[in-house]
C-alpha cells in the first residue's frame, strides 16, 4: 500500500518508499525482539522459581521421612513420628532446595497432627529491571539514592520485580505388615516384632530386622499436592479424646483438663496425667499407640482376641504415656521388655519411686508393666476383660522401675 501511493507520480520514489517500508518492519521487528526477551526472561524467571518452591516444599519434609525411615528398621510403626523429631526447623530444608534452584525462601509452613505437609513461599534471586517508564516517584527516588536494588540474570542492578512461587508437599508413608513373636506365658504387653514387610511406590521391602535404610526410605513417598492438610501443626503430638478422672496423692486429672497447667508439671506427673486420660478404656490385646487407644491383634497367651476391642494393653498404655508426657522425644518400644531395657530411662529402686516411673513384673523378661501413680498405688492396663485403671501396687510382685524424663 505505502508503495502505491508513493509512486503515484515518480518513478524514482519506488525504492525510497521500499526502503521507508524496510526501515519501519525493521523497527516493528527490533520492537518484538525486545519485547519476546522480555517475555521470556520472565517465562524462564518464573519456570526455576517454581521449580524452587516445589524442590524446597518437598525438601521440607525428607528429614521427618528419615525419621519415620529410622523407626520402621528399629522395629517400630513410624505412626507416632511427628516433625518434633527434627532437630531442625522447616526453614533449614526448604532454604538448602531452594537455595540450589536460585531462589530465596519466604515462608515455610508446617501442617497435619504429625506435621507431615509442608507449603513454602518462594521468590527468584535475581530479578527482572523495569523499564524507565515503569518506575514509581518513589523506585525513582530509591534508583537515584541506590536503595532497595536488585541484580538481574545479567548482572545489571536497579529497580526490578521477583519471579514469586509457593507449593505443598505432604509424606505417603508405605503400607507395612508387622508380625510381632509370639507371646510368652502370662504375658498382658504384645511382644517385640519378629518381622516388618512394607510396600510403597511399587516396591516391596523387607524392613525389619537387618532392613536397608536406602531400600525402606524408597517405599516412602514425599509428593507434591494442590493443597496441604489445614490441619494445624502444633509441635507436639496430638492426643485422642478419652475419659477423665481419678484421685491420688500426685496428680489427679487428664492431662487435658483446661484446669491442669500441664506443661508445668514434672515430667513424671506429665506420664500420670496422659494416662489418667484412659480411665475406663477397655484392655485390647495388642492395643494402644502414641496417638491413643488402637484396635489390638490376636491372640494373647489365654487365646483372647484384641482385634475388635479399642483400647490398650499394658505396655500400649505406657508407651503412650510417655510419648505423650515427652512431647513425641521418648518414643517406647510396645514390648515390656524393650521399655524395661530402654537406655533412655535410668533404673530406681522399687523403694524411692516417684510418680509417672514404669514398674515392671516378671523375670527375667517382664510380663506386665504399670505406671506408678503415688501412694503405693499404680495406672495400668491390667488384662482382657478389665479397663485402664488405679490399682494396689502392694502385694503385685513388681521386679524392676525405669525413670524417663
Amino acid at each position: 500500500m505505502l508503495l502505491r501511493i508513493r509512486s503515484g507520480g515518480r518513478q524514482g520514489d519506488s525504492g525510497l518508499a521500499t526502503s521507508t517500508l524496510i526501515m519501519g518492519m525493521a523497527v516493528i521487528l527490533a520492537a518484538g525482539f525486545l519485547l519476546f526477551g522480555r517475555i521470556a526472561q520472565a517465562g524462564d524467571m518464573f519456570t526455576y522459581t517454581q521449580g524452587g518452591a516445589d524442590a524446597a516444599a518437598l525438601g521440607v519434609l525428607a528429614p521427618l521421612r528419615d525419621q519415620q525411615v529410622q523407626m520402621l528398621l528399629q522395629g517400630q510403626p513410624p505412626d507416632g513420628a511427628g516433625y518434633w523429631l527434627v532437630t531442625d526447623p522447616p526453614t533449614v530444608g526448604a532454604r538448602k532446595y531452594a537455595e540450589e534452584n536460585k531462589t530465596e525462601v519466604v515462608s515455610a509452613k508446617l501442617s497435619g497432627m504429625l506435621g507431615d505437609n509442608a507449603t513454602v513461599k518462594v521468590r527468584s534471586r535475581n530479578c527482572q529491571l523495569k523499564k524507565d517508564d515503569e518506575l514509581t516517584s518513589q523506585e525513582r527516588d530509591d534508583l537515584r539514592h541506590r536503595r532497595n536494588l536488585c541484580t538481574d540474570n545479567q548482572g545489571k542492578s536497579g529497580i526490578g520485580r521477583f519471579g514469586t512461587a509457593g507449593a505443598s508437599a505432604k509424606i505417603i508413608k508405605p503400607d507395612c505388615i508387622y508380625t510381632p513373636k509370639p507371646p510368652q506365658a502370662g504375658d498382658t504387653g504384645l511382644g517385640p516384632m519378629a518381622d516388618i514387610w512394607c510396600t510403597g511406590n511399587g516396591r516391596k521391602v523387607h524392613a525389619y530386622p537387618n532392613g536397608n535404610f536406602d531400600d525402606v526410605r524408597e517405599v516412602f513417598k514425599i509428593r507434591l499436592v494442590d493443597k496441604a492438610d489445614g490441619t494445624p501443626y502444633t509441635g507436639e503430638p496430638q492426643a485422642g479424646f478419652g475419659p477423665t478422672g481419678g484421685a491420688g496423692v500426685a496428680i489427679n486429672k487428664c492431662a487435658k483438663d483446661k484446669s491442669v497447667d500441664i506443661d508445668s508439671k514434672p515430667f513424671g506427673e506429665r506420664v500420670v496425667a496422659w494416662a489418667l486420660c484412659w480411665q475406663g478404656t477397655p484392655y485390647s490385646w495388642g492395643g494402644g499407640t502414641y496417638s491413643g487407644p488402637s484396635f489390638g491383634i490376636c491372640c494373647s497367651p489365654g487365646g483372647y482376641s484384641g482385634a475388635s476391642t479399642l483400647g490398650f494393653d499394658c505396655s500400649g498404655l505406657t508407651l503412650y504415656a510417655v510419648y505423650q508426657a515427652s512431647k513425641g522425644r521418648i518414643a517406647l518400644g510396645h514390648f515390656t521388655g524393650n521399655q524395661q531395657d530402654d537406655s533412655r530411662g535410668i533404673r530406681v529402686p522399687l523403694n524411692a519411686l516417684q510418680p509417672g516411673d514404669l514398674v515392671f513384673f516378671g523375670l527375667p523378661v517382664p510380663h506386665h508393666v504399670a505406671i506408678y501413680y503415688g501412694d503405693n498405688q499404680i495406672v495400668e492396663a491390667p488384662q482382657t476383660g478389665d479397663v485402664v485403671k488405679i490399682s494396689p501396687l502392694a502385694g503385685r510382685g513388681a521386679t524392676a522401675a525405669r525413670r524417663f524424663g
